[in-house]
């Protein structure tokens, strides 16, 4: 190719460095030889390459010898700072000498590429991106941490609803607090007795001996009308001491059974020693008594390793102990272990002269006596709720009298035996037979007692044995006994909820303990077993999961009768409208949360331990729901 050759009119056309300057048959000639200085310039970056010859002045290019020299290109700033001049894109000096100019920006022809633009346009793209990306993610987060707050702001109105303040008993009681404050105006005693009064009344509700008339249990010759009006019972010292006696005798009498089981403490359940010895070692590990105080302790690996009694073993292991842990470790024959090597509640050391043989093998009919086939409502759920309220009280450093635990551990035993896996509602709708022997009213809580003590008066049916383990208790004590176990089981009727949140609030939320007396811990106690009944929520996962599951299976599967029978489904009850994470979004909201804030005023360790998880918790339903909407 003559890469020289131009066409020419005139000579002023012919004036590039390679031509003569003349125009000569239509082509500007082109100089015999062009010599460049060595300057060192750069051929990876030169454009241009001046090929010239020395024998027909470029006319023919033939076969002749070429010289071959190389020019750069440069913009005109950088040819000027090296002393040249550029013209047509070539900068060159004098003499048509190129000049090093030291090029910084290389002008390309179209059609070719060069690398260094290349990777400036890629970086220049890619900080782009990584701009536009950081823009969005700051943005993003932003907006999430808004959307958090806000929500947080809605829980927090909401759990307001539920405070003892804001319900009309709450603003009742909260009023005459501030009546009966230091700085308040009145200065009269009396006026102070009678809202103290008035505050009680609120508080007891209906309790019957508010309305009795002052003067009438004055006098012993009212008795009969205290007895048959009021249901109240007064005698003088003689004649309470002589019941007592005649009672005492009539209750033995009735009661099957007289030997006691003076070693039963220290027996092995034939439960625990019938498992090898790696079961047992298990199991001797999981229900120790520290490791059962645990809040984060999984009932469900007791029923992995035995799943027909995770109920007996969890109830021995706590109600038994310490000889529990102590006859675990004689089966495993274990080494130089005494009684004094494991903590525990010594029951058996109580004035009541416990059965503990009788004990378990009441316990062991109750575990019978729970349905299996229910998801949730079954001997695994007691177990659990025995746990948990172990745990609880643990958390109480030792507030409470042990008998008063004894009696609530019992309760928390049999607190759902014979439940039939549907609830009061279904039962109050179909006219069930539960339903008509106890007048609609806590069908199952009632049902759930009096099958307890059934059980443990009367003994099975056409069987001589002996499941009365307070046979030595006089009538009295039992009575008492029996009123708190009974009064414990309908305490977690779910439908007096809110009245008892309110209870604990009022009369003990923010008292030290010395304020606290025996029957307001009682009390306190009561709301403990409730609340361990509903702790489901407030677990550490796998077991939120697992329980939230079972207890929705169990829902589901009465709102499949319910729609079989043409009755209204039940709140929760739908598997085809029930959305898991809103359930249990709005039951730990308004229930469960609200409910341990309470309890944590009692006892502190509460919302140390438990609060946190439950926060989680709700972290974790929030963030179910919201795959849910997206996906």
């Amino acid at each position: 190719t003559e890469l020289f050759v131009e066409s020419c009119e005139s000579d002023e056309i012919c004036d590039f460095p390679w031509q003569t300057g003349e125009c000569t048959e239509g082509r500007c000639d082109i100089r015999n030889q062009i010599e460049f200085a060595d300057i060192g310039a750069n051929i990876n970056t030169t454009l241009i390459r001046l090929v010239t010859d020395r024998n027909d002045g470029g006319k023919n290019f033939s076969g002749v010898d070429v010289d071959v020299h190389f020019v750069q290109s440069c913009p005109d700033s950088n040819c000027d700072s090296a002393g040249g001049t550029c013209d047509v894109g070539l900068c060159t000096c004098s003499n048509f000498i190129a000049c090093d100019c030291s090029c910084d920006y290389i002008s390309t022809p179209k059609n070719s590429t060069n690398p260094v633009t290349i990777g400036l346009v890629v970086g220049a793209v890619a900080l782009l991106l990584v701009t536009l990306f950081l823009v969005y993610y700051v943005k993003r987060k932003s907006m999430l941490l808004h959307a958090r707050e806000e929500d947080l702001d809605k829980r927090e109105s909401q759990l307001k609803a539920f405070r003892l303040g804001t319900s009309k008993f709450g603003d009742a009681v909260n009023f005459i607090d501030s009546l009966l404050k230091p700085e308040s105006p009145l200065a009269d005693p009396r006026e102070v007795e009678n809202l103290l009064l008035v505050k009680r009344c609120l508080i007891k509700g209906n309790d019957k001996t508010l309305h009795i008339p002052g003067n009438l249990n004055k006098s012993p010759g009212n008795r009969y009308i205290m007895n048959e009006f009021a249901g109240i019972s007064i005698s003088s010292d003689l004649q309470v001491n002589a019941k007592a006696s005649v009672s005492a005798r009539n209750f033995q009498a009735i009661s099957r059974g007289r030997s006691r089981h003076e070693d039963g403490a220290f027996n092995c359940l034939p439960e625990f020693a019938s498992l090898d010895v790696s079961q047992q070692t298990s199991l001797f590990e999981l229900l120790s008594f520290s490791n059962l105080r645990s809040w984060d302790f999984n009932i469900f690996d007791v029923s992995a390793i035995d799943e027909a009694n995770p109920l007996l073993l969890v109830a021995w292991a706590v109600i038994g102990s310490p000889y529990s842990q102590f006859a675990m470790a004689k089966q495993l024959e274990r080494k130089n272990v005494k009684l004094s090597h494991f903590e525990g509640y010594n029951f058996a050391d109580l004035d009541l002269e416990i059965e503990i043989g009788a004990l378990f093998d009441y316990l062991r009919v109750i575990q019978r006596d729970y349905k299996r086939d229910n998801p949730y409502h079954n001997a695994i759920h007691a177990a659990d709720v025995i746990q948990t309220l172990h745990s609880l009280i643990q958390m109480s450093d030792d507030r409470f009298e042990r008998e008063q635990i004894f009696s609530i551990l019992v309760a928390a035993a049999v607190h759902d035996v014979k439940h039939p896996g549907m609830n009061n509602t279904f039962q109050v709708n179909t006219f069930s037979n539960l339903a008509l022997s106890h007048n609609d009213a806590a069908v199952l809580e009632n049902e759930h007692s009096a099958h307890a003590f059934k059980l443990m008066v009367q003994g099975l049916p056409d069987k001589d044995d002996n499941l009365n383990f307070l046979c030595h208790v006089p009538a009295p004590k039992f009575a008492e006994i029996r009123k708190g176990i009974i009064e414990a089981v309908l305490h977690t009727d779910m439908s007096q909820h809110f009245s008892k949140v309110g209870d604990i609030k009022s009369r003990a939320g923010g008292k030290p303990w010395d304020e606290i007396d025996s029957k307001l811990r009682w009390d306190v106690l009561m709301y403990m077993l409730h609340l361990a009944d509903i702790s489901n929520p407030a677990k550490n996962r796998p077991m939120l999961e697992l329980w939230t599951d079972r207890c929705l299976d169990e829902f589901f599967a009465q709102g499949d009768e319910e729609r079989k029978l043409g009755l209204a489904i039940s709140p929760n009850c739908d598997r085809n409208e029930t959305k898991k994470p809103d359930s249990q979004i709005g039951f730990i909201n308004f229930v469960v949360k609200p409910s341990y804030v309470v309890l944590a005023e009692v006892i502190p360790a509460v919302g140390e331990h438990i609060l946190p998880v439950i926060e989680r918790n709700l972290l974790y339903w929030d963030g179910q729901k919201e795959r849910e909407e997206t996906a």
